[in-house]
């Protein structure tokens, strides 16, 4: 088979039908009616000669070869990208996608940098770079750079993966929170609030663990619901029966209005560091290495750095 511009753009339309599930969700995403889908994915399966997936009432499925091809696809579009950054390179030029993922809710945090960052690398010259940003779980964001579909993640990391590199950013800092109605609101003594943490019902962030109450675990407590996220965690809160640890730059908001109350916090507080993280084999494409040079600007990011701390 003979690849054309067209092959590539059915191919792009394989891409987005697994990513999204199927024909139905894909249409957001490629701005195209389900018909339309439907006729390019049957092209598409013309010029290959095999059939990639399944559709009907039981939903959608790849078939193996379906899968097969889904993985070579992905390495297709992983070189396109690697040659546009190299060939911009040869210009003088950053050119391809920069993908950056980065932990939730961070938008209301004054202390990160991320918005300078991004501001900062617009600003480089010669920059022609598409940037695709999402955002994900710490676990998601270290298996997307291990298999290089992730340039690079911003995020609380508390693992170290050798084939990976971290750069400290700041710390956040978190305040332990229930409603104002709740038990734990009306109890101000550091050692019997301790006491009653250990029996409360308590959210904890996935990708913190055992290390969101290590004083109360010490004492038999433990998880009674998880999430990955911080929304997910106020939902639970705002129930009125979980207890939970949120970010205090989230939280204010929520402190302010008196829907929920901060239990002791010059006592209960927590905190978490941010770090920039890549692939330590990635620094050889130049728009990554122009996203980190920008932490050097900001007076951050070096492996030896210190943590900011506010």
């Amino acid at each position: 088979m003979v690849m054309g511009d067209i092959d590539l753009r059915l191919l792009r339309v394989f891409r987005a039908v697994v990513e999204a599930g199927g024909f139905s969700n894909a249409q957001a995403v490629l701005n195209v009616s389900q018909s339309t889908i439907s006729t390019q994915m049957a092209q598409l399966e013309t010029r290959l000669g095999v059939t990639l997936c399944h559709r009907g009432r039981s939903g959608f499925s790849l078939t193996d070869e379906g899968e097969a091809c889904y993985r070579h696809v992905i390495e297709l579009f992983r070189s396109i990208n690697t040659f546009q950054m190299h060939a911009g390179e040869l210009r003088g030029e950053m050119g391809g996608i920069l993908r950056v993922a980065f932990l939730d809710n961070v938008v209301t945090d004054p202390d990160s940098p991320l918005r300078d960052l991004l501001s900062g690398f617009a600003r480089q010259p010669g920059n022609r770079v598409r940037l695709a940003l999402e955002v994900l779980s710490p676990q998601e964001m270290e298996r997307r750079l291990l298999d290089h579909s992730l340039d690079v993640a911003i995020g609380i990391f508390y693992g170290r993966m050798p084939s990976l590199v971290y750069r400290p950013l700041y710390r956040e800092t978190d305040s332990l929170v229930c409603t104002r109605d709740h038990p734990l609101a009306a109890i101000h003594e550091p050692d019997a609030l301790l006491s009653a943490i250990a029996a409360a019902r308590k959210v904890v962030r996935v990708f913190l663990g055992a290390l969101e109450f290590p004083e109360s675990d010490a004492h038999g407590g433990n998880a009674d619901a998880v999430v990955t996220n911080v929304e997910a965690a106020l939902h639970l809160i705002l129930t009125g029966t979980y207890i939970g640890f949120l970010p205090r730059h989230y939280s204010r908001a929520w402190v302010e209005s008196g829907a929920v109350v901060e239990l002791l916090p010059e006592h209960f507080v927590r905190h978490s560091d941010f770090s920039l993280v890549t692939h330590a084999n990635g620094m050889h494409q130049r728009a990554i290495r122009g996203f980190v040079d920008c932490l050097g600007e900001l007076g951050c990011g070096r492996t030896s750095d210190a943590i900011r701390q506010h």
